[in-house]
């Protein structure tokens, strides 16, 4: 796998494998929905359909959303399915070999770290990512 965009969620740096990205965009709508993880905003209309809204930070840290949604979405595809993930921001798309991710690290969800000047970024595997919530909140079943 080449290439990852940089986002920034929840105050750090994640790339998302560019291979999983359909699409980014300011401004969303967010339609609350109820849901067992605190990551899981609510759904949000794209391509036709509703779509899960998650949180990116909120979703990798085990963490709580903020209460205003990020201004930023990146719509990815996982299998047939499409999920959204709210970021603060989508940076640029980078084109770049990734180092494998240390055993130290317990990144179960990463597919690689890529090395900037900023520091190590854990590189995000979407679909790998997903297996951290049940089937209604990915979608399979809505």
């Amino acid at each position: 796998m080449r290439g990852y965009l940089l986002v920034q969620a929840g105050g750090a740096p994640y790339g998302l494998r560019v291979d999983q990205v359909l699409e980014v965009r300011d401004g969303f709508e967010v339609h609350p929905a109820p849901s067992i993880h605190p990551a899981v905003r609510g759904v949000t209309p794209a391509h036709g359909r509703l779509v899960p809204l998650i949180h990116l930070g909120a979703l990798v840290t085990n963490g709580m959303p903020s209460d205003e949604p990020c201004p930023t979405l990146v719509l990815a595809h996982v299998a047939e399915r499409l999920l959204a993930f709210e970021v603060e921001d989508a940076e640029e798309v980078v084109s770049e070999d990734l180092l494998p991710v240390p055993d130290a690290w317990q990144l179960p969800w990463a597919s690689g770290i890529a090395e900037r000047d900023t520091g190590m970024i854990p590189v995000i595997d979407v679909e790998l990512l997903a297996e951290r919530l049940s089937p209604v909140e990915t979608g399979e079943l809505i």
